[in-house]
């Protein structure tokens, strides 16, 4: 068996999707979805953090995004 044959086969594009502002990241992940991306729901996650100058407490939001096989 040849080198080319035991290749793991090619992966498909993966994006992940990051921002601080709801607004824009859910505006990154339509664009990403008419652009043939799918949303991989289980990565879906909001961890919250703390600005340490501010106290506030802000929000990061993050998906994976893959194109279809």
């Amino acid at each position: 068996m040849s080198n080319d044959e035991r290749a793991a086969p090619a992966r498909q594009p993966l994006v992940v999707v990051r921002d601080w502002d709801a607004d824009v990241f859910h505006r990154r992940v339509l664009e990403l979805e008419t652009q043939g991306y799918t949303a991989r729901r289980e990565t879906y996650r909001i961890d919250p953090e703390v600005n340490p100058d501010t106290g506030e407490i802000v929000h990061l939001h993050t998906i994976e995004m893959r194109l279809p096989e």
